[in-house]
């Protein structure tokens, strides 16, 4: 296989540098990647710069993963090949940045009237880009509140303990049309062909103008991937996929084997030159 486009480095919930991506990719033989870190492009960036200096064979897709809701579901759309100078884009990385910071505020006082004293800026010193629950796991794994970051989700980080604190989440349509105006490519990450609602929404995503659906994934297995695959041969959607790799989830690796074949990266590049 040829590309993995649905990666993550410690500019969001990773914990691998962008450098480390790059040798695991390099390692795995792979030609193309994205870094796709949530609602920041800076380890792309950094990725990029790094690159040029190296004697990796790899070329890097500028990527991005925003976090979107409708309110009730959450969604996942990936950004291949945008600009990153684009001034609409960066307004909107800026606009949900500026809200992760108040959403783990609020986190922090909520976990305060447990009688659990974590610092704001001792938080914030662990994220170098997109912060985020994880960075308040560490912490609190730091603190001797818990022995691992699984144990801090279990115990105190989960949607089920905190409740009515959302992480910020822009509109589906809102992430679509930034990356069109950034000459990108969107793809819907990882969805849940099981939800009821399933068809609905990529009708709606369609009309929206989403480009692709996230097909192969280790998420899920080759049956679903036969049936994301049909779909998108009949909404005429190119099909993109990835590792989804965080580094700290076993059995999820950057490999061939969670990556795209060239055929099917060649259809997202001419998409991308035709936009």
């Amino acid at each position: 296989m040829y590309a993995d486009l649905h990666i993550h480095t410690n500019y969001s919930d990773g914990i691998y540098s962008p450098k480390e991506i790059l040798s695991r990719a390099h390692n795995a033989n792979l030609k193309k990647i994205a870094i796709t870190d949530h609602d920041n492009f800076s380890g792309s960036i950094e990725a990029s710069k790094i690159l040029k200096k190296s004697d990796f064979s790899l070329e890097l897709i500028p990527g991005v993963e925003f976090s979107c809701s409708d309110g009730i579901e959450e969604y996942h759309i990936i950004g291949l090949f945008i600009d990153f100078e684009n001034h609409e884009i960066k307004n909107l990385i800026s606009k949900m940045q500026i809200k992760r910071y108040e959403s783990i505020k609020k986190i922090l006082n909520f976990l305060e009237l447990k009688d659990i004293n974590l610092s704001f800026d001792n938080v914030i010193s662990y994220s170098k880009g997109s912060i985020g629950r994880p960075h308040i796991a560490l912490e609190l794994l730091n603190k001797g509140y818990v022995k691992s970051v699984n144990e801090a989700f279990e115990k105190f980080l989960s949607n089920n303990h905190i409740k009515n604190i959302k992480e910020p989440r822009m509109g589906v349509l809102e992430a679509i049309e930034a990356i069109k105006k950034s000459n990108g490519i969107s793809v819907w990450a990882h969805p849940n062909i099981n939800s009821s609602d399933f068809y609905e929404k990529i009708n709606s995503f369609k009309e929206f103008g989403i480009s692709g659906v996230e097909v192969h994934s280790p998420r899920y297995g080759l049956n679903r991937q036969k049936e994301l695959l049909k779909i998108c041969n009949e909404l005429n959607l190119v099909t993109s996929g990835g590792s989804d790799f965080h580094g700290m989830h076993e059995g999820i690796e950057i490999s061939q084997s969670n990556a795209i074949s060239k055929s099917e990266f060649d259809s997202i590049l001419k998409l991308a030159k035709s936009s």
